[in-house]
């Protein structure tokens, strides 16, 4: 017995009515199915498949299929299947609920799409190869013109209109378009330029001070790019700013052999002398200024052998032995590298004493440790600096320093 006889034998005369219950009941019928196979989808389905894939050795198949994956397939699946059994059962669906139900199988297979590509980003992103070379921002990218794409088409369901028709009138409106997606075209341009100059990379540490970035890259997207600082916040920055404003990237510095050490101590000018007889007998008897000394006395005999009047003589000063001294203790220091520059220098004397500045990079480049190397050195030239009867400069307790 068919619906309409059984609505007939039940009392129900009124064709009209007649054809409108027997509609109603096809289209719940056809609702009931499609809505059973997008649960059976999400629930049996995707149980089937996830527990699947957690027994296998790979971690790929983990990555790339998860719950939102099989829920979007489940919405996916049920128009389809309610179109397919609103057919079988020799039922045409309204022209509104048809277009409906082809706008939302349009926009399921587009969610269920991007939701498949971002599974692929998270397999490559398990790969070692991702931190130089990340992909996400054209997975995005991608996305991006298929939500387009379903948005015109979703648009010529409900119109009527021939894509083509479409994409004729929408480029009249190609200057608003440019403007609502002025982030995400010059977010896909900038990660181009990034990723083909490699400007910056997952892992990188980056210094931004425009954006207040101080910190370590976690993510580069579409439009964004994401850093987390060392005091632990996170910094979002547009990603066409790395690309158009200045920005200092460490990476070389971590690739490198060292990381650079440049500091310096200011010398009280009147510490600074020649060395007497005594000063130099002490001084001679260190390792490392044994051969400077007597290699420079020599020289220096011989040099002011021909000259009669003091002032014309050379004679070893206390800070020049002790320059000597630092370069020669470097030298012998194993948390420095010696294949890089290194070298103990004087800067321009100011009111504040001659700057005597350590110029070299520290073997060890992680931060606590090159600051622990940044520190010995600085400890131990504070210590020695008496036994060459030099004082660094610093300002008496009675008098305030000028404001500059």
């Amino acid at each position: 017995m068919d619906i309409k006889n059984l609505l007939q034998h039940l009392g129900v005369e009124s064709h009209a009515l007649l054809a409108f219950l027997e509609g109603a009941i096809l289209f719940a019928f056809a609702a009931l199915v499609g809505w059973l196979a997008g649960l059976l989808a999400r629930k049996i389905l995707a149980r089937a498949i996830l527990k699947l894939a957690s027994r296998t050795a790979a971690t790929w198949d983990d990555l790339l299929f998860d719950r939102h994956f099989f829920n979007r397939l489940g919405a996916l699946v049920t128009p389809i299947v309610f179109t397919i059994t609103a057919r079988a059962v020799d039922w045409q669906p309204a022209p509104v609920i048809a277009r409906l139900l082809d706008a939302w199988i349009v926009l399921s297979s587009t969610l269920l799409l991007t939701s498949f590509l971002g599974g692929a980003n998270r397999v490559y992103e398990s790969y070692p190869l991702s931190r130089n070379k990340p992909i996400k921002v054209f997975v995005q990218a991608i996305n991006t013109v298929f939500y387009c794409l379903a948005g015109i088409i979703i648009i010529g369901i409900f119109t009527g209109k021939d894509i083509n028709t479409l994409l004729t009138g929408l480029a009249a409106f190609a200057a608003v378009l440019m403007l609502v997606f002025k982030d995400s075209i010059l977010g896909l341009v900038a990660g181009i330029q990034l990723s083909a100059n490699n400007m910056a990379r997952i892992g990188d540490w980056i210094v931004m001070p425009s954006c207040g970035a101080d910190g370590e890259v976690l993510e580069i997207s579409l439009t964004t790019v994401k850093v987390q600082n060392w005091d632990k916040t996170i910094t979002t920055i547009p990603a066409y700013k790395l690309v158009s404003d200045a920005f200092t990237n460490w990476r070389g510095m971590e690739e490198a052999g060292g990381r650079r050490v440049k500091r310096s101590v200011n010398i009280d000018v009147r510490s600074v002398h020649h060395l007497d007889d005594r000063e130099i007998e002490t001084l001679r008897r260190s390792a490392l200024l044994a051969g400077y000394i007597e290699k420079k006395l020599a020289e220096l005999a011989a040099f002011n052998a021909t000259r009669d009047n003091l002032l014309d003589a050379r004679r070893l000063t206390n800070i020049g032995t002790f320059r000597e001294y630092m370069e020669s203790w470097l030298a012998s220091n194993p948390d420095i590298n010696h294949d890089m520059t290194r070298m103990v220098r004087q800067l321009q004397p100011g009111p504040t004493g001659i700057p005597l500045e350590i110029y070299c990079f520290s073997a060890r480049k992680e931060w606590i440790a090159y600051e622990r190397v940044q520190a010995d050195i600085f400890d131990h030239l504070y210590a020695v600096m008496e036994l060459f009867n030099l004082e660094a400069f610093q300002y008496p307790g009675n008098v305030v320093p000028a404001e500059t």
